[in-house]
């Protein structure tokens, strides 16, 4: 699975967007556009990723650039791929 499905995955459950992922890009807007994602939410996408990916996502990894859009989430993906 590529970095950019694998980001909508994650989006689609830790989000409940359904199918409306399928027409996100990776310029879709992540912080601020959806009232679901908070602190709670990011931390449950971190460990979907983590176990996803069979890897540990240590804390100094993170930051709110991560998740500004779909795109930087899935290059941060690449990062751990």
């Amino acid at each position: 699975m590529d970095s950019l499905s694998l980001a909508k995955d994650i989006i689609k459950s830790c989000l409940q967007q359904g199918d409306n992922v399928n027409e996100f890009t990776r310029d879709t807007q992540l912080i601020g556009a959806f009232p679901e994602l908070n602190s709670l939410t990011i931390m449950t996408m971190i460990t979907a990723l983590e176990e996803e990916l069979d890897c540990e996502i240590a804390d100094e990894e993170l930051s709110a650039d991560i998740f500004e859009t779909v795109g930087t989430l899935a290059q941060f993906i690449e990062t751990k791929l």
